[in-house]
């Protein structure tokens, strides 16, 4: 071999005092590495070199392997044990870290393991960068050290190790790819989650305080302007008062349901607060928005809600609608919406009542 590798790999191919020395791998370890990814498929001499030259590591449990920012010109195979992977975490930190999987913390640093027959450190080689990320053992691991000189003579001498290396880095890719994707959707759903209405199912005061300005501003040209409406469940400190909470959210549930389906698809519904609800209507002038709520009116009362017990319950709002001159704030409309819809409750509840004000010359 000795020969052979002096030809096929150069007589001086590897600097041996730079290197950790060579070891007799046990059956066991060899087995791993034989079926490791990276060797698939090679054979020959470049299998019999990387089984008896390669130099072996052997690391304990907390120990750091790669440090971020630091180059190594190494790529790692692990044969035994297992390394996890790190991201702004210092090794002290991942270390005392690993003994509370279930943090927070913990859930957003570590970002892999990488177990027998997988590789570590191969990106750094292949790109020449600097790694951007810890990894450091989890146990006890014994692990090949293949320094890049023996990498690259190793692919030019055998091209499947190269063809499998892409192959390994690919799997890298869609892994994180997947991660990055699986980290997004739970990014939606924490902000849906913090913007919708755990009860009603509608959006919240935070979400309506965001996006109803957008909406109106995007309003300002057209001549029909917005509207809006202040909706509000009548009696409901009764409802709770004499049937209980479990009840009055029953009606929550169910007014927001009637709501919703009275409106058209675009526009835009909220749970203001408590008992009241807040609608946004985009394109929609004074007299259409009237409408609008008497329907909303008509269908929150025209018949009374089955409750989960068996009975029913007769329920009412009352709705007051004020029309955007599109120059004024949010705040300021809803302040004419309220006040609207506090008349309406003033003339005895379950009807509509708009807003009069100054027509703008």
């Amino acid at each position: 071999m000795n020969t052979e590798s002096g030809t096929r790999y150069g007589s001086a191919a590897l600097d041996r005092p730079a290197l950790e020395r060579a070891a007799k791998l046990t059956p066991a370890l060899r087995a791993c590495l034989l079926r490791s990814r990276l060797l698939d498929g090679v054979t020959g001499d470049t299998l019999h070199y990387w089984l008896n030259d390669a130099p072996v590591r052997w690391i304990r449990q907390g120990e750091t392997l790669i440090c971020l920012g630091v180059a190594h010109h190494t790529l790692f195979l692990v044969l035994s044990g297992e390394l996890s992977v790190w991201l702004e975490a210092t090794p002290a930190a991942a270390a005392s870290e690993r003994h509370v999987a279930a943090s927070a913390a913990s859930a957003k640093k570590q970002v892999a393991r990488i177990g027998p027959g997988e590789t570590a450190g191969e990106q750094s080689l292949i790109d020449g960068q600097l790694p951007n990320a810890w990894a450091v053992a989890e146990e006890d691991c014994c692990l090949l050290a293949v320094p890049a000189a023996m990498l690259w003579q190793s692919m030019q001498a055998e091209p499947q190790v190269a063809l499998n290396l892409l192959r390994v880095l690919s799997a890298r890719v869609r892994k994180a790819n997947a991660g990055f994707s699986e980290a997004m959707a739970h990014q939606q759903r924490l902000t849906q989650d913090a913007e919708t209405d755990a009860l009603t199912g509608l959006y919240n005061r935070r979400w309506m305080d965001r996006h109803y300005p957008r909406t109106l501003m995007s309003q300002h040209m057209d001549p029909r302007g917005a509207s809006i409406l202040m909706i509000d469940i009548d009696h409901f400190k009764r409802v709770n008062d004499d049937h209980g909470h479990g009840v009055g959210d029953q009606v929550l549930f169910q007014t927001a349901r009637r709501i919703e389906f009275a409106l058209r698809p675009g526009d835009l519904c909220a749970r203001y607060g408590g008992e009241e609800f807040c609608v946004l209507l985009p394109t929609v002038d004074l007299a259409l928005a009237t409408r609008i709520a008497q329907r909303i009116c008509a269908s929150v009362a025209r018949q009374p809600f089955a409750l989960n017990t068996g009975a029913t319950l007769p329920v009412s709002v009352s709705i007051g609608v004020a029309c955007w001159d599109q120059q004024e704030s949010l705040e300021l409309l809803l302040h004419a919406a309220d006040g609207a819809l506090y008349q309406a409750k003033r003339q005895g509840r379950n009807r509509v009542i708009a807003a009069q004000r100054p027509v703008l010359v």
